[in-house]
């Protein structure tokens, strides 16, 4: 008899390793240099952990709403996250932004520990990408952490001639 595949455990190996990275991106900024900025449009070292913690939240409501409805037709969240973002509450602190995003990936891993391997079948409908199944959309949660550990790492490179 073949044992039954664990969706979780598969993704959540990736989703530790990518947020190690991130952080370990995060870590090598000074204080004085979290805020800085290449230009007006681009985010600093702490806006960028901001994005994720609000990008966590926006993933957290999507994959339950994939999860309670059948195939729903779920938000761009290319697009809803950085909106989110920008529409929200400057980060108090780095500290504040750290310990949310630590609770909100532990609520998502809580959560997709709970499921059956059925659930990750569960069809969802993106606006830009058509038709997708659950742990598609789990999958960009790594792969956007990975995304901003690139983005942190050049932004680091780009502060060093700037010499704060």
């Amino acid at each position: 008899m073949a044992a039954i595949e664990n969706p979780f455990g598969k993704v959540h190996t990736k989703m530790v390793a990518a947020r190690i990275e991130l952080m370990s991106q995060l870590a090598k900024f000074g204080h004085d240099e979290l805020a800085w900025s290449p230009a007006s449009d681009k985010w600093s070292a702490l806006e960028i952990a901001h994005h994720v913690y609000i990008s966590d939240g926006l993933a957290l409501e999507q994959i339950r709403l994939v999860q309670d409805e059948d195939n729903p037709q779920i938000l761009a969240v290319e697009d809803e996250a950085p909106r989110r973002t920008h529409e929200s509450q400057p980060p108090a602190s780095l500290e504040a932004i750290l310990a949310g995003m630590a609770a909100r990936r532990e609520e998502i891993f809580e959560y997709l520990n709970s499921l059956t391997p059925e659930a990750w079948e569960r069809p969802l409908l993106h606006p830009g990408w058509g038709q997708l199944k659950f742990y598609q959309l789990v999958n960009i949660l790594y792969q956007h952490d990975q995304l901003h550990a690139r983005q942190l790492a050049d932004l680091k490179l780009a502060i060093a001639p700037v010499q704060l």
